[in-house]
């Protein structure tokens, strides 16, 4: 796998979350324990008993650092958008790279969440004997300094890059199983045609006599012996059986040219101009896609949307991205691009891909 299509789907869905903030949450108890025994004993004897100390550590640090929680998810995915992550490339530096561009939001992000955080866990600590003095004196005063700040800076570190691993995880393995997914639908059937077909010239045969009398045929003296021809398998060329695009017409700076239709990457339309991305470059064409959609053939080329027609030859995968699209990444020449299909879409594409994968391979005459 040569890159990997960040779907977010993690980030989606918070509550996955849940179970890792808990894991946090212990892990910095452990390490509390660790390296402070004396204070973490001093906190857990002014609770007088383990189920106050434990009602604490819940309502007290565990409830509010939920919103800690999906406010930092919400950091995390809205910091793609931003920067247009859609995906990386699949080795050790690249990976790291994009995480390193993570780690000045996780610097700020206290001065985000750290207001609503502080509330909340006033609210749920102070219930239900509120006191204006205690929370200027407690939560104002000595929440927002510079001692609250380091406090949190490794906790939501750990937190934040534990959630974009888990969801580089997450989506490499969706990614693998939409892998499977294709070689399922473009397995070839078994009893599909012979892709090369032998034809056998007529041998030419001596012209007999067969006198009515005599049942022995005997050869036409008149007509000299030839040996038999020699069995040639030759590859039959199939004529098309309709009359699809062969060739379109595109403009460069020197004039027009003419362009293979199959060696066309894929079509699409930008600010009411049309495109065709081909093995010798981008280049405009006049044609609609409404029109080119009925002179392609339709086993080999699909209409994800109304802006692209995709060359289903090229296409390398495709995978769930959000808001029920998909993305479908095609092989060109330039690199590997990036279409979004609709998931209305979705089940008319993997029938015309399967038709596309499953056709005998035969030679056609242009």
């Amino acid at each position: 796998m040569k890159s990997l299509t960040l779907t977010r789907s993690f980030y989606k869905n918070p509550q996955n979350g849940l179970i890792f903030l808990l894991g946090v949450v212990l892990f910095c108890e452990i390490i509390g324990w660790a390296t402070s025994p004396q204070a973490r004993l001093q906190m857990y004897s002014s609770h007088q008993t383990l189920l106050a100390y434990l009602k604490n550590l819940l309502i007290g640090f565990l409830a509010p650092e939920l919103c800690t929680l999906y406010i930092l998810v919400f950091l995390i995915d809205v910091t793609h958008r931003f920067l247009g992550i859609r995906q990386i490339n699949f080795n050790t530096l690249s990976v790291l790279k994009y995480e390193v561009k993570f780690l000045p939001l996780f610097l700020v992000s206290f001065f985000l969440f750290f207001p609503i955080t502080l509330h909340v866990r006033f609210l749920l600590r102070e219930f239900p004997n509120y006191s204006l003095s205690r929370y200027l004196d407690l939560y104002i005063l000595h929440g927002f300094t510079i001692q609250t700040y380091l406090l949190y800076l490794p906790f939501v570190v750990l937190l934040g890059y534990i959630l974009i691993n888990v969801s580089l995880v997450k989506d490499f393995l969706e990614s693998n199983a939409q892998a499977n997914a294709i070689k399922g639908a473009i397995e070839t059937p078994k009893n599909t045609v012979s892709t090369s077909i032998s034809v056998i010239n007529n041998p030419i045969v001596p012209h007999l006599e067969v006198s009515p009398t005599s049942p022995t045929a005997l050869p036409n003296v008149d007509t000299p012996e030839k040996p038999p021809a020699i069995h040639q398998p030759v590859q039959l060329l199939v004529e098309p059986t309709e009359n699809y695009l062969l060739y379109i017409e595109a403009k460069t700076s020197a004039g027009e040219i003419l362009l293979r239709v199959e060696e066309c990457y894929f079509f699409e339309t930008v600010e009411e101009r049309y495109y065709v991305e081909h093995l010798k470059g981008r280049f405009q064409i006049s044609k609609p896609l409404s029109l080119l959609e009925e002179e392609l053939e339709p086993s080999h080329f699909f209409r994800g949307n109304r802006s692209y027609i995709i060359n289903l030859n090229y296409l390398d995968s495709y995978v769930y991205w959000e808001k029920g699209k998909y993305l479908l990444s095609m092989r060109t020449a330039s690199g590997m691009r990036q279409l979004a299909m609709p998931r209305i879409r979705f089940d008319a594409f993997r029938k015309s891909l399967a038709g596309n994968r499953s056709q005998p391979k035969q030679l056609i005459k242009y």
